[in-house]
């Protein structure tokens, strides 16, 4: 790597730092009374700090000003999205050993192996974990089961939790049988914006490419994915290695990310049917304008991405390890340069960094005329997933779990989670707002080591594993009166004035992705609603698992299928099996349920 400039150590990471995901999904989604600055770093903490007194409270809700904190404590986080399994380490678990002489051992579906047997066999034990981050339909039955705890009293009795109330009470009304309006489930991702707005400057779906080598190439314009493809086939010709002489693909895939709870399809196809106006949602697809497709309709936008896929391995464009490797190995490919389209706003984090984009080096949004956008406004009410505490957890132990998630989602934690070590990822100037340090810059993707005084290792290896927040990083830090997120820090906007930006708006008029959308008709976000929707009966749970397995196989055969009419015949075959295997029931009952986010956006539009 060249020398780096000074400049970089004035410079944000070009990511949203708290969605890159350690083994990621893409996924997925205010505090104004605590303005107290983490620079008082908890790894200063004394052993007597963790038998201090806390304002959190006891399982009635009642304040009670003495949790002892003598006893170390290890909380059980059953966690659908953590990518990792096993006890939390580095530098986040010291923060938390010393601020409050706890563990966290992850218990994570998705790296699991079979993360259907591992909730069924711990739901039916009775205990799915202390702290349980679930999906809104599983959050549901558990509920009815008897697994979570009511947390009402906690939540108002709490300093930080009670900052959001007024949202979680909105969200818990949607529960079946809640008609006393407890509080059982604290939606993850939250933000103090509001329900209408959009903060990002990118959309989270859309192609990037590397802007040296789209310029390189003249960066002509695209008006469809016939010529994005070909765009990526001139790139990897010219490119057809890194600079280490590893080999390079203009596309990446893995899939462990599929048939993750309801959905059916192939991942990677499905979160690419946003960029043509809809997102699959298990046997649908929810358009932009308020309508419903089938993902087995054969003009829709899922079997659209499955043919760009396989015209794109017909031209030798697609790794061809990628249905066997996982994600991890796909990600180390993206930090080498290696992968040349970038679909996700989040994996811009993997490579680029302002040094790179001054010297044209980093990849950005590449417009393609044809693609309609789907995008949700901000998270406002969560994400589709809450955080919730286990019914048996009791006395000094739950009001401990119940300090932490209050303290998860204080500034400082918030701090921790979205922008790092204090000193050491950034800095505080004279004005109060915060700047990257250039191990903040590079931190992330270098894995670089940090301090002893905070655990050593790397900065990556101890990220915090929980992998969902309870407060959506746009949201606004009353610390800085800035957002959480570095990319829209005051420092971040004028140094990253690079090359690249500059060169990118001159010739697209736009100041920024979102700017350029909005003026070209192609992003009109539709309002975010979270609702607890039906979960699936025994009936339908069979369904959609056997449907998944069979759907999921014959889109990676489709993708590496040797002709069109073997693509073709497969697609055919599998729609024909799908109708002996319930197909009609499983749609008739998904359309049902999500009818209720199309009439609720509809509300919320007017």
């Amino acid at each position: 790597m060249k020398k780096r400039k000074i400049i970089s150590l004035l410079l944000a990471v070009i990511c949203i730092f708290s969605m890159v995901l350690s083994g990621c999904s893409g996924s997925k989604k205010t505090d104004s009374s605590n303005t107290a600055d983490t620079k008082d770093s908890t790894a200063a903490s004394t052993a007597e700090d963790t038998k201090s007194t806390s304002d959190t409270s006891d399982t009635s809700g009642n304040t009670q000003a003495e949790i002892d904190h003598s006893t170390p404590l290890t909380l059980e986080v059953y966690d659908v999205a953590a990518n990792y399994q096993g006890t939390q380490s580095g530098w986040f678990a010291k923060v938390i050993k010393d601020k409050f002489n706890l563990e966290l051992n992850i218990i994570a579906p998705q790296a699991s192996g079979d993360g259907e047997a591992l909730y069924q066999t711990r739901t039916a034990a009775g205990k799915l974990g202390d702290i349980i981050l679930l999906d809104n339909s599983p959050l549901q039955d558990c509920i009815k089961a008897g697994l979570i705890a009511d947390i009402s009293s906690d939540v108002q009795n709490s300093k930080n939790l009670n900052q959001y109330y007024d949202q979680y009470k909105t969200f818990n009304a949607g529960l079946e049988g809640n008609s006393e309006g407890k509080i059982y489930g604290m939606p993850c991702q939250i933000t103090n914006t509001s329900p209408t707005t959009y903060s990002e400057d990118t959309v989270y779906i859309s192609p990037m490419l590397p802007w040296d080598y789209y310029s390189e190439i003249g960066a002509p314009e695209m008006k469809n994915l016939e010529d994005l493809l070909n765009v990526l086939e001139k790139i990897q010709k010219a490119h057809p290695t890194n600079d280490k002489g590893d080999p390079n693909y203009a596309i990446s895939l893995w899939p462990d990310w599929d048939k993750g709870g309801t959905q059916v399809t192939m991942e990677t196809a499905t979160q690419l049917t946003k960029t043509y106006g809809y997102e699959v949602n298990g046997s649908i697809m929810l358009g932009n304008t308020g309508d419903m497709k089938e993902v087995t309709d054969d003009d829709g936008a899922y079997y659209k991405m499955l043919h760009f896929f396989f015209e794109a391995n017909q031209r030798g464009l697609v790794d061809p390890d990628s249905g066997t490797q996982n994600w991890d190995t796909a990600c180390t490919k993206m930090k080498n340069k290696q992968v040349l389209l970038f679909w996700y706003n989040w994996q811009r984090g993997f490579w680029n960094t302002p040094e790179r984009a001054n010297e044209r080096n980093a990849y950005i949004y590449a417009p393609v005329e044809d693609m309609n956008f789907y995008q949700p406004s901000d998270y406002y009410y969560g994400d589709g997933r809450a955080f919730a505490i286990g019914s048996h957890m009791e006395g000094n132990d739950r009001a401990r779990a119940i300090e932490f998630l209050d303290w998860l989602i204080s500034p400082e934690g918030l701090q921790y989670i979205h922008d790092g070590i204090p000193d050491w990822s950034y800095t505080k100037g004279a004005d109060g707002k915060y700047t990257l340090t250039e191990n903040g810059l590079y931190g992330l993707m270098e894995n670089r080591t940090v301090p002893d005084e905070w655990g050593g290792g790397g900065f990556d290896d101890g990220n915090c594993k929980i992998n969902q927040w309870p407060l959506h990083s746009v949201s606004t830090n009353p610390n800085t009166g800035e957002p959480y997120n570095t990319n829209y820090w005051a420092s971040y906007l004028e140094a990253n004035k690079t090359t690249m930006t500059k060169e990118w708006s001159a010739k697209y008029g736009g100041e920024n992705q979102v700017k350029y959308l909005e003026s070209t008709g192609q992003l009109k976000p539709i309002p975010n609603v979270n609702i607890i929707l039906p979960s699936d009966s025994t009936d339908v749970a069979l369904i959609r698992s056997q449907c998944a397995t069979l759907i999921c196989d014959t889109s990676w055969r489709m993708v590496f299928s040797t002709s069109e009419d073997e693509f073709k015949s497969m697609w055919t075959d599998m729609k024909t099996q799908l109708d002996g295997l319930d197909w009609a029931k499983l749609v008739e009952f998904d359309k049902a349920k999500f009818q209720k986010v199309i009439d609720a956006r509809a509300a919320a539009a007017k």
